[in-house]
């Protein structure tokens, strides 16, 4: 039996998720897992920085954020952070020595970044694997110390080939989610069994756990929909946001809904989700059949997100916000257009990823052992 260590990171809910439905299929399987949040398990300050800076950046100069992602699919300058991953070596190694890992697996590209620092600079042979929540293969996932990557990319071969990977270091197996509520159930049931307003077309809108997003113009916009609906508001940790939308004027029926274990309920309860295009969410939309309008991605890896998703068909991207209620209307009151958003969700959702990923992982374990 192996010890299987998942390091994360809460900067953002997403990561976080996927490690927790990582840890339940391991353990299902008969392994022992832990799940460590790592830069606040490293120091509590170094957990503050990051996620102060991510937030700062994403928030008031996200054009910068986006201005460094897309520098960096042509220069290195990520690399700084295996630089910095070298100060925080001993205590990383002295985690992994506490827990007996086996085997590390990161969801979160920072961590990864840290874990092959520490790999190399120790020598270790432990096997590293790391779980891709965006939707998008970027460059700086790229160590030559991973020994596996697990993403929702259809487009492995030609990442393969571009960054001279071995093709069978790479499985396309979606992004891990926790499990699903029946699909066959129709969303009217849901929604009565939720107390919500079973009759009645619904409109999610998610900011992921953090609670970003421009909730107060969505529901401005949504007030040019001719037919009454309900928003549910999934607000996350965001207090501060729940009194914004309380605040809110509107003919439609609002829930407030802060952060809970539910969430795919109301998803799959749902019409349609109006989102940022986090990589978990879109995620958990795609299995939940639920159709997906996008609005104002965070720049680089959400907007990749977004664009892999308009490609596929499962979404739409509102580029302004008068847009969105002429979408809306389209969307989800357009029963033709509806079954394709549907349908097209179909063929690209992975809820089983969480399950696969497990198996690959075991999988890939044996093998070493035996050699």
């Amino acid at each position: 039996m192996s010890q299987i260590t998942i390091f994360s990171a809460s900067i953002g809910n997403g990561h976080n998720e996927a490690s927790k439905a990582l840890k339940e299929q391991f353990e299902q399987q008969g392994e022992t897992v832990t799940i460590i949040d790592t830069f606040h398990s490293i120091h509590p300050l170094l957990h503050k920085t990051f996620l102060e800076l991510y937030l700062r950046m994403i928030e008031k100069t996200p054009r910068l954020w986006g201005r460094l992602y897309r520098y960096s699919e042509d220069y290195s300058w990520f690399l700084i952070l295996d630089q910095l991953g070298t100060f925080f070596c001993e205590k990383l190694h002295s985690i992994i020595m506490k827990q007996r890992t086996s085997v590390m697996i990161s969801t979160h590209p920072f961590v990864t970044a840290f874990l092959a620092k520490l790999k190399k600079k120790k020598n270790l042979t432990l096997p590293l694997y790391t779980v891709i929540t965006d939707l998008y293969l970027h460059p700086a996932y790229v160590r030559p110390e991973i020994d596996g990557y697990f993403t929702a990319s259809p487009h492995i071969d030609h990442f393969a080939k571009e960054h001279n990977l071995p093709l069978e270091q790479l499985f396309c197996t979606g992004i891990p989610i926790k499990e699903i509520p029946d699909i066959n159930i129709p969303r009217w049931k849901l929604r009565n069994d939720l107390k919500l307003q079973p009759d009645e077309k619904t409109i999610l809108i998610s900011g992921g756990g953090l609670g970003l997003g421009k909730y107060e113009e969505i529901i401005r916009s949504l007030e040019n929909v001719q037919e009454t609906i309900q928003i549910l508001c999934m607000t996350g940790i965001n207090s501060e946001l729940e009194e914004k939308i309380r605040r809110c004027s509107t003919k439609h029926r609002i829930h407030i809904i802060s952060y809970t274990n539910q969430f795919t309920n109301y998803l799959r309860a749902s019409d349609l989700v109006i989102s940022k295009a986090g990589g978990l969410t879109v995620s958990e939309a795609l299995a939940c059949e639920t159709p997906i309008l996008i609005y104002q991605p965070v720049p680089g890896h959400e907007e990749d997100n977004a664009q892999f998703l308009v490609n596929f068909g499962t979404a739409v991207k509102a580029e302004q916000i008068e847009e969105i209620s002429n979408h809306v209307e389209e969307m989800i009151f357009n029963e033709k257009t509806y079954q394709q958003f549907v349908f097209n969700a179909r063929k690209l959702k992975k809820p089983d990823a969480a399950r696969h990923i497990a198996y690959v992982i075991k999988q890939l374990i044996r093998t070493k052992q035996v050699l």
